[in-house]
């Protein structure tokens, strides 16, 4: 899976995406195309880059560097197309062999700037031999002109021109100088094609590190924390940020979360509007910015590498693929199991399964889906308002409401001001049941609530 795949599955990699500040339409295609790292080694190792480059970012003496090397990279163009044409043997025109020339000429001084910077990992190849190609007078100006210079006859017709007036030799004369301009532009195709290689990598090496810029500029904006490689996850103050800025925008904040879990199927109760769905979506956009080499919104966050994330949160899917809720649901669920019987490494996070369902048959779901999950030794999250479910797995539950003494109303704005979001672990399946509690304090016409609950 591609980053760029990757967003009908988690749309809050959109949100993250048109936050990052790239210097060039070269780092936006690199991250578009990042692979979902299921490697240790490489994404450590990603992780080691972004970390050291942060350091030499932090620098204030690096400033005038990063400044001259973010504004080279912005003068850079995405010339795959050009590359291509000279790989697959053709003769460039003479914008092609422009657009050659001035890569050729950036990325020199760009190698000189991350040398300068202390960067020996990533690659360079001196552009020297390129530019003499494309450059015989030595200007190192980044335009393209057929010089004089490249050829003995081009350079005698091109004085002929200047000294003719009569307009039928100047046309031969031009027609002629036409055909050597050609002679000249097949010549240099020849000549660059087994820089082609070189050419690429180096573009590569500029993308790859535009992508570092914007994650690394992102990593400070978000207080973000470099996430360790671990077998299991521990998640400290894990932040959404597109909740959070949402949130910000309406004047509130919005609440850190904590949990730790192993390579298990974990149960997480509460009452609606308790967050549970918010934690599975922070959970998996965690998840995928980790194995996207991404620093993480948290305080400190130790995850595993895993080869899938499957989600079942909300309505999103089945309006996306026209069928019921339900239908979805029980196909993400088959598809889950069915992943996990593959040897996969996978991490679910089921959201409110079989809640379209009657009670009853929605209880034997989510025990059997539990029991299952045990059997396979997935790790899973799985929220639920249900209770009275037979499992043994480990149990969290949403704190929930809490109403200071003395608050008897509330408006619709204010009740998440009053919810704690935060997660303890509980050995029983009691859900919070504070859907009466909620309308009370809205003043939710009493006789209504009195047929509803009779038995004060």
């Amino acid at each position: 899976m591609l980053f760029k795949n990757a967003f009908e599955q988690q749309p809050s990699l959109r949100f993250v995406y048109e936050k990052l500040q790239f210097n060039s339409a070269l780092g936006r295609q690199h991250l578009l195309h990042l692979p979902f790292c299921t490697d240790e080694a490489s994404l450590s190792t990603e992780f080691s880059h972004l970390e050291e480059f942060l350091a030499i970012w932090k620098d204030e003496g690096n400033r005038v560097v990063f400044s001259h090397l973010c504004q080279q990279i912005h003068q850079l163009n995405n010339i795959a197309p050009t590359l291509l044409s000279l790989e697959n043997g053709a003769v460039l025109d003479d914008i092609q062999l422009f657009e050659i020339k001035k890569t050729a000429i950036l990325t020199d001084v760009i190698a000189q700037d991350v040398r300068k910077l202390g960067i020996s990992w990533l690659p360079y190849t001196p552009m020297g031999e390129i530019v003499d190609i494309l450059d015989p007078e030595q200007t190192h100006i980044p335009h393209f002109y057929v010089y004089s210079a490249y050829d003995e006859e081009l350079a005698c017709l091109r004085e002929k021109m200047k000294a003719t007036d009569d307009a039928q030799e100047m046309e031969s004369f031009r027609f002629q100088a036409q055909q050597a301009e050609d002679r000249v532009r097949l010549q240099l195709s020849e000549k660059l094609r087994p820089h082609h290689n070189a050419l690429s990598q180096n573009l590569h090496s500029t993308a790859y590190l535009d992508m570092l810029v914007a994650k690394a500029k992102l990593a400070l904006e978000w207080k973000a924390c470099k996430p360790q490689i671990g077998d299991g996850h521990d998640l400290k103050m894990l932040i959404n940020p597109e909740i959070a800025e949402s949130l910000e925008q309406k004047g509130r904040k919005f609440q850190p979360v904590s949990i730790a879990f192993g390579r298990e199927t974990i149960l997480i109760t509460g009452a609606n509007m308790a967050g549970k769905s918010v934690l599975l979506q922070s959970l998996s956009l965690a998840q995928h910015l980790f194995q996207f080499g991404f620093y993480l919104p948290a305080e400190s966050a130790t995850l595993p590498v895993v080869d899938e994330v499957i989600t079942s949160i909300g309505d999103r899917q089945s309006a996306l693929s026209g069928l019921s809720s339900f239908a979805v649901e029980v196909l993400t669920i088959d598809r889950i199991i069915k992943t996990a019987r593959e040897g996969k490494r996978v991490l679910a996070l089921v959201d409110e399964l079989a809640r379209t369902t009657n009670p009853d048959e929605g209880r034997r779901m989510v025990n059997g889906f539990i029991r299952l999950s045990r059997k396979l030794g997935l790790t899973a999250v799985v929220t639920t308002h249900y209770s009275g479910l037979d499992v043994d797995c480990k149990r969290l539950r949403v704190k929930g409401l809490q109403i200071p003494e003395g608050v008897s109303s509330l408006s619709v704005g204010h009740i998440s001001d009053y919810m704690d979001y935060s997660l303890k672990e509980t050995r029983n399946d009691d859900v919070p049941k504070e859907a009466f509690t909620i309308a009370r304090l809205l003043h939710v016409d009493e006789d209504f609530l009195a047929e509803c609950d009779p038995v004060e």
